[in-house]
């Protein structure tokens, strides 16, 4: 008799190896995780071995499994190839998209517009983390894109944007240069920690440490509420607040880089958010910024 694989059974199969649980995988399907268990039985009676060893840890995959992988993805995203050909890619499709927080608050909207219009009948899923739980995701599969440090994902990034974090305190913050400068700071897990740090060290800046915030809300409402200064990105800086001027000689802006990271066989719904990135005006805008001097690009944030 012949025998095919099933692509319900397939997506069964890839979700919970990218995600790691039977629960997770169903979410993310949006079917039962009982429906999700009997269809990975299904499949590993129906292909004759074991696909996933079961320990107390969780789930993991057997060597069968592994070698099953790449053929069912191949299956699956050729499968959707044609799906998308057939229906004039118009068909529905979904993009997970994985974004640092503070990029959500300033660029994305317009790329998610541009996106939108271009592809309207994509579902779009945006998984906002810190950049290394971004990083750990991207690395499980887990998301088709992601936007975040260039530090954290180990391949070259497809695009990248330059941006700088500014020194935000609120508007009647009082700066006491005879004494250290209240700092609130990135936590311990983000890479943009280390670069702060360095910069107020090479600015000879007195500092110390008043508050660790994991979250751009809970850095905003640290600054709001005058605990100090914290490093800001542009046009995440919160009103009734105000960029400090270099104190006492250069206190200099940090500079970090921001990259957008895709798999190494795109689906087509990341392939059309990949090509709004890399060929669109998004590029031209981050240029026109960085030819900016510091003076012109403070004014702007204050304005």
């Amino acid at each position: 008799m012949m025998r095919y694989l099933d692509p319900h059974l397939l997506q069964a199969f890839v979700a919970t190896a990218d995600i790691g649980t039977v629960v997770g995988a169903a979410a993310h399907l949006n079917r039962t995780q009982a429906a999700v268990s009997m269809q990975i039985r299904k499949l590993e009676d129906h292909v004759g071995t074991m696909l996933f060893e079961r320990g107390p840890r969780g789930l993991k995959m057997t060597s069968n499994g592994h070698m099953l992988m790449s053929y069912a993805r191949e299956i699956l995203s050729l499968n959707d190839t044609f799906i998308a050909h057939l229906g004039g890619n118009q068909e529905k499709g979904r993009l997970r998209l994985g974004v640092v927080e503070d990029f959500v608050a300033t660029r994305l909207i317009a790329i998610l517009s541009q996106y939108r219009a271009e592809n309207p009948a994509i579902q779009i899923d945006i998984i906002v983390q810190p950049n290394a739980r971004l990083a750990a995701m991207f690395d499980s599969k887990m998301l088709d894109a992601v936007i975040c440090d260039v530090s954290g994902i180990h391949r070259k990034p497809l695009g990248v944007w330059s941006e700088r974090l500014y020194w935000a305190v609120r508007d009647d913050f009082t700066i006491h240069y005879d004494r250290p400068l209240p700092i609130v700071m990135f936590d311990d897990a983000c890479p943009w920690r280390a670069a702060a740090i360095a910069t107020l060290a090479r600015a000879g800046v007195d500092w110390r440490i008043v508050s660790e915030a994991s979250t751009l809300l809970a850095t905003s409402a640290a600054v709001r509420a005058g605990l100090g200064a914290a490093p800001m990105m542009n046009g995440t800086v919160p009103r009734g607040c105000r960029i400090i001027q270099p104190i006492p000689d250069s206190l200099c802006p940090v500079e970090i880089t921001i990259g957008l990271f895709a798999n190494a066989h795109p689906t087509l719904e990341a392939r059309a958010f990949i090509d709004i990135v890399t060929s669109g005006s998004e590029p031209r805008a981050i240029m026109d910024l960085r030819a900016m001097s510091d003076d012109e690009t403070a004014g702007l944030l204050l304005g």
